[in-house]
């Protein structure tokens, strides 16, 4: 669980007994915020929230908060004297849930009831999306930071880690005066030492890391994805296919990676934007698919990536350096970054990802993508022998 303020240790906190209030911080589709945690510390000063992202004390997805305060013990028991007196002397009946007997075998553990919405249930899988600003030109840094951020993300849970798009250089692609020899020194090799250190990482955490970066391949520069596996080697690569940044060459397919949670798809930043290479994704079997982005974020580009998982039936991880989201194949939004005020909500567009601009933060959830196996969605609808692709 996350506290409001990281660094400042909380209070002694009651027992479990002392929890006198659940409430519930909740937004709506916009991601407006309909409570913040400051209003509840001030109710209590015992206050912590269950919640899967780091950052400051503005909600964007629905956090549990629970709200404790320890007050007088002995006025308590002399307000219940009268309660358990009474039924001290009243009969029990069925009308009161009973225990279980231990000496019959069981537990008096309670039930807890199966959650109703697919996504909740059976196995799962934590994955996280990683919210790091742009760091330019800085590669220890960059890689630094991205290595702090992914094991706070496996701290929490996480075996499928999402970093933003071209990380390790910073995006550097867009800046004025870039030349091709400034590129090629920040890119990277597939076994070059940045990545490798990045391979040892996930080795170490025993977890999936999708990695963001410049790719320099026989003197050819890509917008590259590199998904490192549990063991640290290559489960897979995807080289950015539609709208590429200049000095990149364009990848040449739309790959899907078995892993030992299932199938992945990666689609880096503008890919999202075309239907047809999730759709191809999901075709060959992909049930999450892992964004890599650097470029629009906001409302425009959470209807997008919605559409895409509703439209498909998958999970979706999207990771960019003011934006983190993970969406359900419903087109829910079930974890999102803490909201920046007056930045990228209700905004088409916002491309401001400089350091100064944002704090780092990982997104985390845990998916379920045995459940949404049983779920067969639109694509079992479709009519393929009607639809013409139209020539150009």
């Amino acid at each position: 669980m996350v506290g409001a303020d990281l660094g400042a240790p909380l209070p002694q906190e009651p027992a479990a007994n002392e929890i006198l209030e659940e409430r519930c911080v909740a937004v709506d589709d916009d991601r407006r915020v309909a409570t913040s945690l400051p209003d509840c510390q001030k109710r209590s000063p015992f206050v912590r929230v269950s919640s899967h992202c780091f950052g400051r004390s503005h909600f964007s997805l629905t956090r549990k908060v629970l709200v404790m305060t320890a007050r007088n013990r002995a006025f308590r028991i002399g307000l219940l004297s009268p309660v358990l007196l009474l039924l001290s002397v009243l009969p029990l009946t069925s009308s009161f849930p009973q225990p279980r007997s231990l000496d019959a075998g069981g537990d008096t553990t309670p039930t807890v009831a199966t959650p109703a919405h697919p996504a909740e249930r059976h196995s799962r899988v934590g994955v996280a999306a990683l919210v790091l600003p742009n760091i330019r030109g800085n590669k220890a840094q960059a890689l630094a930071r991205i290595e702090a951020y992914v094991r706070r993300a496996a701290s929490l849970g996480a075996k499928i880690v999402v970093t933003p798009e071209t990380c390790i250089d910073g995006y550097i692609c867009h800046q004025p005066g870039l030349t091709r020899e400034r590129m090629c020194a920040l890119a990277e090799h597939e076994n070059g030492p940045g990545i490798g250190r990045l391979r040892e990482l996930a080795k170490q955490l025993d977890l999936y890391l999708c990695v963001g970066f410049s790719e320099l391949a026989d003197d050819q520069l890509y917008n590259t994805a590199l998904l490192i596996g549990p063991d640290g080697k290559t489960a897979g690569k995807y080289r950015k296919t539609h709208g590429v940044e200049p000095f990149y060459r364009v990848g040449d397919s739309l790959p899907v990676f078995e892993t030992r949670y299932g199938k992945v798809g990666i689609m880096i930043c503008y890919d999202r934007q075309l239907p047809e290479i999730a759709r191809t994704m999901a075709a060959q079997g992909a049930e999450l698919i892992l964004v890599p982005s650097n470029g629009m974020w906001g409302r425009m580009n959470d209807a997008l990536l919605r559409t895409r998982c509703y439209e498909n039936g998958v999970f979706l991880v999207f990771a960019h350096p003011r934006d983190g989201l993970i969406i359900d194949p419903g087109g829910r939004i079930i974890a999102a970054n803490m909201s920046i005020p007056g930045q990228g909500v209700g905004l088409p567009t916002n491309t401001d990802t400089e350091d100064a601009g944002g704090w780092p933060e990982a997104v985390v959830r845990d998916i379920d993508l045995e459940a949404w196996r049983t779920q067969a969605g639109n694509l079992k609808n479709r009519r393929k022998e009607i639809y013409v692709e139209r020539s150009e």
